[in-house]
């Protein structure tokens, strides 16, 4: 069954519109998240800073606790919005690139 895409949100878009303006996504890696803000719909909000939960673990771990805890509250959760490390993103990017040229 195919994974749900999303686009990502518009200041991640605004940020490198080059290459996300037309982009659908199903996964993001954990490497480059900077936070992932959850809202719930009793008022609650959650930011955990992923950089700051890498350090305590590593990233497959984390991932694996993000997947739980989205499944775990799935039903109370309003909205999920992140923000994405863009200057290692890019220099990832750049990074494969040029291993192709």
């Amino acid at each position: 069954m195919p994974k749900k895409l999303f686009k990502p949100p518009l200041n991640i878009v605004k940020e490198w519109p080059e290459v996300f303006e037309d982009m659908y996504m199903n996964t993001m890696p954990v490497a480059y998240l900077h936070l992932v803000k959850l809202e719930f719909n009793n008022g609650r909000i959650w930011e955990l800073r992923i950089p700051d939960l890498v350090k305590e673990s590593d990233s497959d771990t984390v991932a694996d606790k993000l997947v739980e805890m989205f499944q775990e509250y799935h039903d109370d959760i309003k909205n999920i919005n992140f923000e994405i490390d863009i200057e290692k993103l890019k220099k990832d990017i750049a990074k494969e690139t040029k291993k192709f040229l």
